[in-house]
């Protein structure tokens, strides 16, 4: 029985992983953990962690950590809380494989932490890049991982680029890559549930790390540049980078004036995936623009530099904080034919390999020894011309 521990912090990671961590729970060869710490634990966000237990996944620990403040110090210090708490928790479960999915602070510390334990790091989405501080916690992540399943070819390339041995990078896709199978709700029932009558934008924008004083104004720039619209507006709660508690309480401020409401923290991946697939377009900066609106076919306005290195721009329309800007976007994204038709061209990439059942059979291929080995530091100079994929 090989033991693995998912670390999650948030529904940003858990939500993709979410059907692969059903796979390896219903693995007999597989015995699944999930540590919850970060924005799961967070009443503020409505304590998601509990979606876990619903989908009937076993919680191995929580482990809080964040620190009091929404300033950037505080995101080191919680970054370092994380590592504490998430360390001594792996200490205690002894897991033969740390599974972590992407580039937040819990995710770092889960990598560090089974790095330095001489666990085997498995890291799915590296090679990335978002045009934030993201890209150096993933790229961290990436040296601190043994097995990296990346997205796409792209992606491979980088992480080799890194030094990481090519025969230890294969690219699988991207977790989640398909969200209609978790879009439960009608639209009628979508409305009911937000509290809204007919068609309705999707507003999720964080705050960006190395700008996050500029947060507040930034998210008033999307707002006021969707005043003027006929449908409603929902604007969903942000991550709790530097910055997000001052959206969230602007976000808050707007609620009920005119078309902006709040969308009340999503209690499932089935009512998340619901609303994102009956709305009209998706304005923001999320992550979840790049594959989980892809594969409903959701129009995407990218709003401000996050996600700029992000593949397939061709698909998003993207904008500057600059609510003129944003508002001929959003006509463009709802109106726009040439638009449209591209978009929807562009989905079946997204969905294209077998990404849950070839992260499980890599798993339980791995020789347990690799993390007990120096990593070596690989030359571009060596790299072989075809990578392990699909």
């Amino acid at each position: 029985m090989r033991r693995v521990l998912y670390v999650s912090g948030t529904r940003a990671d858990y939500g993709p992983a979410r059907r692969l961590l059903q796979y390896l729970h219903e693995d007999e060869a597989i015995e699944l953990g999930v540590l919850v710490t970060g924005m799961h634990l967070d009443p503020v966000h409505g304590e998601t962690w509990k979606e876990i237990v619903a989908d009937g996944l076993p919680i191995a620990e929580k482990v809080g950590g964040r620190t009091a403040g929404d300033g950037n110090v505080g995101m080191a210090a919680t970054i370092g809380s994380y590592l504490h708490g998430i360390s001594k928790a792996v200490g205690r479960i002894r897991p033969d494989v740390v599974l972590v999915l992407g580039d937040r602070g819990e995710q770092l510390a889960g990598a560090v932490a089974g790095a330095t334990q001489n666990i085997p790091v498995v890291h799915l989405c590296g090679g990335a890049l978002s045009g934030s501080i993201d890209d150096s916690i993933r790229h961290a992540i990436t040296k601190f991982a043994h097995l990296h399943l990346v997205g796409f070819e792209e992606h491979a390339e980088r992480v080799i680029q890194m030094g990481e041995d090519p025969a230890n990078v294969q690219v699988v896709g991207l977790p989640g890559g398909d969200l209609m199978p978790d879009v439960s709700m009608s639209k009628e029932e979508v409305l009911s549930y937000c509290g809204i009558d007919g068609d309705y934008i999707l507003v999720i924008q964080h705050p960006v790390t190395q700008s996050s004083d500029k947060a507040e104004e930034e998210i008033v720039e999307t707002i006021e540049a969707l005043r003027n619209r006929s449908e409603s507006v929902l604007l969903a709660n942000p991550n709790d980078d530097p910055g997000g508690r001052a959206v969230l309480k602007r976000m808050e401020a707007y609620a009920g004036d005119g078309p902006f409401q709040v969308l009340p923290p999503p209690s499932s991946r089935e009512t998340f995936a619901s609303v994102m697939a009956h709305a009209s377009v998706l304005v923001g900066n999320s992550s979840s623009a790049l594959v989980e609106a892809m594969s409903v076919g959701l129009p995407v306005v990218n709003v401000g530099p996050r996600q700029r290195g992000r593949e397939h721009l061709a698909c998003w329309i993207t904008v500057q904080h600059d609510r003129r800007e944003i508002a001929r976007a959003v006509e463009t994204a709802t109106t726009d034919e040439t638009y449209l038709t591209r978009l929807r061209s562009h989905q079946d990439r997204m969905t294209e390999r077998p990404t849950e059942r070839l992260v499980v059979d890599r798993i339980k291929d791995l020789d347990l020894d690799i993390a007990r080995c120096p990593k070596s530091f690989h030359h571009a100079r060596e790299w072989t011309d075809s990578l392990p994929a699909a």
